[in-house]
């Protein structure tokens, strides 16, 4: 009997403006409600998407979306587009340990003026 080999689809999701923010491949979908079929094919490129299918990774160093969906062709987002998104974005909340670090050099830099006999008004 012989098995007839199918392609494999290569499906994204895209937020509201067109954004591609993911990619798989049909294979690994239960469900593609949700997702564009934007290709398909034979080989690892279709099959494994997620890393073989687009040039670069889906978002830069920092997680900034890479591509977008222009008339159901993925295509690379400018520079200006993605430092806009980045610019956007809202600070990053501090962590544990950064503020532990913080609390720790403030202290040190008390016990430093009273060392010394200083206020912080005589050194500003």
């Amino acid at each position: 009997m012989e098995h007839e080999l199918k392609p494999c689809g290569v499906y994204i999701r895209a937020d509201e403006t067109n954004r591609i923010t993911a990619i798989n491949s049909g294979a690994f979908l239960p469900d593609t409600e949700g997702w564009t079929l934007i290709d398909q094919g034979y080989g690892d490129r279709y099959a494994h998407a997620q890393g073989n299918y687009l040039p670069m990774p889906l978002v830069d160093d920092r997680g900034v979306c890479r591509f977008k969906l222009v008339e159901g062709v993925v295509t690379e987002r400018t520079a200006a587009e993605m430092d806009a998104d980045f610019a956007a974005l809202p600070p990053p909340e501090q962590t544990n340990e950064e503020l532990l670090l913080e609390i720790a050099a403030n202290h040190e830099y008390r016990l430093c003026m009273m060392e010394l006999g200083l206020n912080e008004s005589e050194v500003m």
